[in-house]
């Protein structure tokens, strides 16, 4: 899933600290913010939650991407341009606006999902037509979603917060958000960006080769993000709201319905099952062993991950540097889920198999070089590495209708990790011993996970909106 709009992407970060709050007090006095009219009152309260006394005379909308049409996929990107009083610039002329036109009436709840579930499994039941009556309903709902393209409400609100609470105490590369919002009970959202095309950012994809240069400096972004909570007592405390792989967030999604949904993937593209046949695999061994491998990963080190960094969720500066997009599935986990997918996916399987070692080794010490004392040792690394390349096979393109992001780019995601997961014997690790570890990493793992249960909430509340 990425973050792309009209090729003029959307930007670096500062953050809006009070989004959720302020949205959640709106619609107690019973004034929800109407994103759908992107009028200037709507633009100018995204703005406040980051800027309160900020002024704009006017907005116009320059160009868009909608949902769906291989440039944005999971939400509406909009390229404004801003007129402040006076004809100052206190802020950018021009920002993007990523938000979702389609009415909510149109979209599906986690209510709505659940129950979807319910009938595949009530359908399945039925004598003699039950396989047949549960394929045809997902065949429905792949049509539906072909007509009204969204994504779920906790994707929508986990991004909103983490540039409203998270971006800030941040140093790394990632974009700039100058206000956010989610209305909670209209289901609306809104993040305004930076206008990266500004910066000539430039925007890669897997149909494309990333020079090692290039993607060393992506991995040493990714490291900062991963040390700055790594191991961090804060996971069980403010930061609990986080969903993790197996719990929260996306999980009830893909838990209900997801293995259906790639199952009509599947079979309704011939091109994924013809570049899945090498695996010798069929869908529910593979979604067998996608829970298997992130249960074993789940006990490993946590930290907080951007959760989908495929390469065509990053961006490429100018001066060499690169950031990262899209975090609407930002988790607490494994550091090795973010780092295979970006590496997996950027580059070509020749490429991949000369220098994968070395990026690891490389990744590694960036942990160590950004305060990390004990960073998992290279054997360690090399088998969790291993293990989680499963997820961005299966989770992370099986499941994306080629709507999103045009056949050429889902064919070759797909075509660079069943490679990988080919070289890597990925299966083969679901089964292989654990890496025995060092004395001392046992006892600070111990350590942090007593004292992490010591000091946490007893009863978390939900702090989801």
């Amino acid at each position: 899933m990425t973050e792309t709009t009209t090729r003029s992407h959307a930007g670096t970060a500062t953050t809006s600290g009070e989004a959720s709050r302020d949205f959640r007090e709106n619609s107690k006095r019973g004034r929800p913010v109407d994103l759908r009219r992107l009028d200037l009152a709507a633009v100018r309260a995204m703005l406040r939650t980051r800027h309160p006394e900020m002024q704009i005379e006017a907005v116009r909308v320059l160009q868009r991407a909608r949902c769906g049409d291989g440039v944005a996929s999971t939400a509406d990107r909009l390229s404004l341009g801003l007129r402040y009083p006076g004809g100052a610039n206190p802020l950018p002329e021009r920002m993007i606006l990523k938000t979702l036109l389609l009415h909510p009436a149109l979209r599906f709840g986690l209510p709505a999902i659940l129950g979807l579930s319910r009938a595949a499994r009530a359908a399945e039941s039925l004598p003699l037509v039950g396989r047949a009556a549960r394929s045809l309903l997902f065949v429905l709902v792949g049509l539906y979603q072909r007509l009204y393209p969204h994504a779920p409400d906790a994707m929508y609100l986990t991004e909103v917060r983490f540039y409203g609470e998270l971006r800030s105490e941040l140093q790394i590369e990632a974009p700039r958000c100058f206000g956010s919002l989610f209305e909670q009970r209209t289901r609306q959202f809104g993040v305004l960006m930076e206008d990266l095309g500004q910066r000539s950012a430039r925007f890669p994809d897997a149909t494309e080769e990333l020079p090692i240069a290039q993607l060393k400096k992506l991995l040493s972004n990714l490291a900062a993000l991963h040390a700055h909570f790594w191991q961090s007592p804060r996971l069980d405390r403010e930061l609990a709201w986080v969903p993790t792989r197996l719990e929260g967030g996306m999980f009830p999604v893909f838990d209900g319905i997801g293995r259906e949904l790639i199952q009509y993937q599947v079979q309704s593209n011939d091109f994924k099952r013809d570049l899945l046949a090498p695996l010798g695999r069929n869908v529910d061994q593979l979604w067998q062993d996608l829970w298997r491998s992130q249960r074993q990963l789940d006990q490993g080190p946590r930290t907080l991950l951007h959760g989908d960094t495929h390469i065509t969720n990053t961006y490429l500066l100018p001066d060499g540097s690169g950031g990262l997009l899209d975090w609407q599935l930002m988790v607490r986990g494994h550091w090795a889920n973010d780092f295979s997918y970006l590496v997996t996916t950027a580059l070509r399987p020749e490429s991949r198999r000369r220098h994968e070692r070395e990026l690891l080794a490389y990744y590694l010490q960036a942990l160590r070089a950004q305060g990390v004392a004990r960073p998992p040792r290279l054997e360690q690394a090399w088998h969790d590495h291993r293990l989680a390349v499963i997820w961005g096979l299966v989770i992370g393109w099986l499941i994306t209708p080629p709507v999103n992001y045009g056949v050429d780019v889902t064919h070759a995601n797909i075509s660079r990790l069943v490679s990988a997961c080919l070289d890597l014997a990925s299966f083969d690790a679901l089964d292989a011993p654990a890496i025995a570890q060092d004395a001392a990493t046992i006892a600070q793992n111990a350590a942090t996970i007593a004292q992490n249960a010591a000091t946490a909430p007893r009863a978390p509340e939900d702090r989801g909106s």
